[in-house]
């Protein structure tokens, strides 16, 4: 189990407890890719009768928390119906989220070097299923020619999608 779903255990958020959540570490960054804070992100289905899932969870660790624990807050319940997630680079592992207010926030994954491409490959998937389910690849995560092309000018331009 993951930091964020320990944290909705314990907390205050008892009907959150039991959604299924897939959940990552991101460093919030500007567009240019400079770090600005730490994040986990959470995507969960609120009930277990929706098809796909309706909610993205932000947390943060907590500042006065004991090291190696990292204890989160959770500071932002967004449904995603108001949150559109794109591919903002592949190359740097970055998603961006936009929200219906149109303001826009980039997040670079966190993970292991040995864990990180598979887990953003996972991630894309799930922007893939978010988007449209019958859309989701088994094969490579980022179709070649999709409509909308964002992203690093670096990327090469068939991995630049929005999606």
């Amino acid at each position: 189990m993951g930091r964020l779903w320990r944290c909705l255990a314990q907390g205050e958020y008892g009907e959150l407890r039991d959604c299924p959540l897939f959940e990552s570490d991101f460093l919030q960054v500007t567009r240019s890719g400079e770090a600005a804070n730490r994040v986990t992100v959470g995507i969960a289905a609120t009930s277990p009768l929706l098809p796909l899932p309706d909610l993205m969870l932000l947390a943060r660790p907590v500042p006065a928390s004991p090291p190696n624990t990292e204890e989160l807050q959770l500071f932002g319940l967004l449904p995603l119906s108001c949150v559109r997630l794109s591919l903002h680079s592949r190359r740097r592992h970055q998603l961006r989220a936009r929200l219906a207010t149109g303001r826009t926030f980039y997040l670079q994954l966190l993970a292991s070097p040995r864990r990180l491409k598979r887990l953003f490959t996972r991630w894309i998937q799930l922007l893939f299923l978010l988007r449209d389910p019958g859309l989701c690849p088994l094969g490579p995560p980022v179709p070649r020619g999709l409509p909308g092309v964002v992203g690093d000018p670096q990327d090469p331009p068939g991995d630049r999608v929005e999606l």
